[in-house]
């Protein structure tokens, strides 16, 4: 044993000690934890369910070293089994019918959040005092400064989820909107069926489950900014129809009106959330982007003729000047067309379309 009075002071780390903190960061736990991630984020209780399930039965097959399916961890409870098994036959069920499935697609973003924050505090649980406070010295004398490992893992985890999960719901968009009875419980089957054999493969190999969810990722990444905006249409539109009837909208001159280019416009590309705002010379659409400059298109001068059209999922204004434009609204406005018409000064479109065309329409939308 060292004597005390030879203990290196916290100061005092060799480079050994600094490369051993390097490699601790790298490796521990970073399999266990990215590994049910991809399964999380494609039903996030369900996920978490199984997770619980393979803790408490799953003893034998299992990864023996895996924080997260031990005996020690939060997950090894039956209190825990049953609440989500509860909170997935809730959300689960309204999407088995097309009828339904509007209200699990309206909180779909919170069982996102939810399922994000329960492995962020699973997360701090199981690894609650995992890093000594030595290699945490080392760890920042290597570089890494006060943001932890923990830290970093933890917000990888969030990110990872939101984009896995807004990929797959514009997936049971489209399967919404398609004109097929039974394909939104076959979807459904097949979701959870593809998160238990992902759950399976991460009881068996976190670092399999591990490769699998970041091949996932990398995919989703690829399409998240394209999907992002026709998901943040869809929950605006669908809200706002939900909205209107509780507390309708009132136009004004005051406040911007919230509208979604069918098209891209200079700058802006196509669904993107904009403003449309009045200045001194016309109209100008305004998107506002988080921690970046806002993007501004000059739209149409005072001279250019509009119209407004009502439609069956969303309501468009139609612009004929300088540029030729046409924005999608919500459906918040439609006990109040003829005055918001009369605020933008445009003519107002009584033509009612077909069902046939609302399904068409309603799939141009989306895509």
């Amino acid at each position: 044993m060292i004597p005390a009075s030879e203990a290196t002071s916290p100061r005092e780390f060799s480079a050994s000690d600094v490369a051993t903190a390097q490699h601790f960061g790298q490796t521990l736990g970073i399999a266990d934890w990215l590994g049910p991630l991809a399964p999380v984020a494609l039903s996030p209780f369900f996920g978490i369910l199984c997770l619980s399930g393979m803790s408490l039965y799953g003893k034998g097959w299992v990864s023996a070293d895996n924080a997260f399916l031990g005996e020690g961890s939060p997950l090894h409870n039956p209190g825990v089994f049953w609440a989500f098994l509860i909170l997935t036959l809730v959300t689960s069920l309204p999407r088995l019918t097309k009828v339904s499935k509007p209200f699990a697609q309206a909180v779909d973003q919170v069982e996102a959040w939810a399922g994000i924050i329960t492995m962020l505090v699973l997360k701090i649980m199981v690894s609650s005092g995992d890093v000594p406070d030595s290699l945490e010295t080392a760890m920042a004398q290597a570089g890494l400064g006060s943001m932890t490992l923990n830290g970093l893992l933890m917000i990888a985890a969030a990110v990872n989820i939101l984009v896995i999960n807004a990929v797959k719901f514009f997936f049971e968009v489209l399967i919404w909107i398609t004109p097929v009875p039974a394909i939104d419980a076959m979807f459904e089957v097949a979701n959870k069926a593809v998160c238990g054999a992902l759950m399976a493969i991460y009881g068996y190999s976190p670092t399999l489950a591990t490769f699998i969810n970041l091949a996932m990722f990398i995919v989703c990444a690829m399409v998240f900014s394209w999907v992002y905006r026709r998901e943040v249409f869809f929950r605006t539109m669908l809200l706002d129809a939900v909205l209107g009837y509780f507390f309708p909208a009132e136009p004004d001159t005051q406040h911007a009106l919230i509208v979604f280019p069918d098209n891209s416009i200079g700058a802006l590309p196509t669904r993107a959330r904009c403003e449309l705002r009045r200045t001194q010379t016309g109209w100008t659409l305004v998107q506002r982007r988080f921690l970046r400059s806002s993007v501004e298109e000059d739209l149409a001068s005072d001279d250019c003729r509009m119209e407004l059209c009502q439609g069956y999922f969303t309501n468009s204004l139609k612009l004929f000047g300088t540029r030729t434009a046409s924005l999608s609204f919500s459906r918040r406005y439609n006990s109040a067309l003829p005055e918001l018409a009369a605020v933008l000064q445009a003519s107002l479109s009584t033509t009612v379309p077909s069902a046939t065309e609302r399904r068409s329409g309603l799939k141009a939308e989306m895509t």
